[in-house]
């Protein structure tokens, strides 16, 4: 089932910062992040190149925007993105801003970008068995469940970070109905 999957198929840089995981990684929960960066058809391979360079210690595992994905770290290592959701997440970077209203989300750059990472989203959830619903605050909290978050929720949960992002505006039920598109293509 793994070759259904581009998760180790799209161009790689690899980032500077991040644990290497010998084991199989247990991922519950995808953590959907806004990169607070332009929304430019390169933006995905300058965060990627950020992350490759910086001394900061941050990292995701795949930075998406228009028109490409570009992946950072390997799915069964630990992106440093959002502390207390690391070890068992997969950490997503969008184009675009946390202070984004959901008009300015569903412009059409910013559908570019919600269709590659819900693509993306759907084939996390297939590989990781990980159901498409967006987990409470509390259920996040109880390390039990699993399913899709956002870095606010993390900072909010985990009080590790004051992130705010993807921001209020984030069309969530836009963005899930459409990675379960993508899921019913992927599993069809």
């Amino acid at each position: 089932m793994d070759s259904l999957f581009e998760t180790a198929k799209w161009p790689f840089v690899p980032a500077k910062n991040f644990t290497k995981v010998a084991k199989k990684r247990g991922v519950r929960v995808i953590v959907m992040h806004s990169m607070e960066a332009p929304e430019k058809g390169d933006t995905a391979e300058k965060i990627a190149e950020y992350f490759h360079t910086t001394i900061k210690q941050a990292s995701a595992h795949i930075c998406v925007d228009n028109n490409s994905i570009v992946q950072c770290v390997w799915d069964n290592d630990i992106a440093w993105a959002a502390p207390g959701a690391n070890s068992d997440g997969i950490q997503i970077e969008m184009a675009g801003y946390a202070k984004q209203t959901t008009a300015d989300w569903l412009d059409p750059y910013s559908v570019l970008v919600l269709e590659n990472a819900a693509n993306a989203v759907a084939q996390y959830c297939l590989k990781y068995d990980i159901p498409v619903i967006r987990l409470t605050d509390e259920e996040l909290g109880g390390r039990l469940a699993k399913g899709i978050v956002s870095h606010s929720q993390v900072s909010k949960v985990f009080k590790k970070s004051d992130h705010t992002d993807p921001g209020a505006g984030f069309p969530w039920d836009y963005f899930l109905s459409r990675v379960n598109v993508y899921v019913a293509k992927l599993s069809g």
